[in-house]
């Protein structure tokens, strides 16, 4: 009877432990629920809440963020009056220097053929046996000194012009009038140019071919030594000049 008393008393005492431990845990649950509950008010903040709260810091935007930031204050700078070797020099503008240019007009000659051209549309025939060339003109004129020199001389009835330097215009016009005045010119004509001449021409052919210079380029070539042909005289010359008769068909004036 004791002994089934004693379990008796002894379960009993199980069970109200039991008991006891499933109303601490109902008490620690509702404990839990209830700040949760609607119109509850809020519990005291935690330090979890508080962890919460730091987390919500760090989402607000960047631009929020960085207006909230610290600005670092840059160390004032060292005066220029205190360290002159901190000073920084002040760039000199370069001043613009005006540079005086002068344009050299250089004149480019035309070439020979196109001054040989000229004379020819101008009146003065050489004759289809002429020609011309470059090349030494000592070796048939003799010593002839200058920026240009021509020679015209005659073989075999076939008159040839060599050319050295540069010649003008004056110079080529001059030997194309001694070439058609030595395939031309009758004796006669010679003659009386040479005499109205006289001593200041060089030669009966360079007086008549500066007569044709003169009649035909409207200028004195200045190759027959100092004398000069008249206009008269110039006209003279281009009028008889083809003339096939053994005489001048006119007396040329003086």
């Amino acid at each position: 009877m004791v002994d089934n008393l004693g379990a008796t008393s002894a379960l009993s005492h199980r069970r109200r432990r039991v008991t006891a431990l499933i109303l601490l845990a109902v008490i620690a649950l509702a404990v839990s629920v209830v700040p949760c509950l609607p119109g509850r008010p809020s519990a005291p903040l935690s330090t979890h809440v508080v962890h919460t709260e730091f987390h919500a810091v760090d989402a607000v935007p960047a631009q929020s963020a960085a207006a909230a930031a610290p600005v670092a204050t840059a160390a004032p700078l060292a005066s220029a009056s205190t360290n002159p070797a901190a000073s920084t020099p002040t760039p000199t503008t370069p001043t613009p220097t005006s540079v005086a240019t002068t344009t050299v007009a250089t004149l480019i000659e035309p070439s020979i053929a196109t001054l040989v051209a000229e004379v020819e549309a101008a009146g003065i025939e050489p004759g289809s046996n002429w020609s011309w060339s470059m090349g030494d003109t000592a070796t048939h004129c003799g010593a002839i000194s200058g920026a240009g020199t021509g020679c015209t001389f005659g073989a075999a009835g076939l008159e040839q012009t060599v050319f050295a330097g540069s010649p003008t215009l004056t110079l080529i016009a001059h030997e194309l009038a001694n070439a058609e005045t030595q395939n031309d010119a009758v004796p006669s004509l010679l003659n009386e140019v040479a005499a109205a001449a006289g001593t200041a021409s060089w030669s009966p052919t360079d007086a008549v071919a500066s007569c044709l210079v003169a009649h035909f380029m409207g200028f004195q070539d200045d190759a027959a030594g100092a004398w000069q042909c008249s206009t008269a005289l110039a006209a003279f010359v281009a009028a008889n000049i083809h003339d096939t008769l053994s005489s001048a068909v006119a007396v040329a004036p003086s």
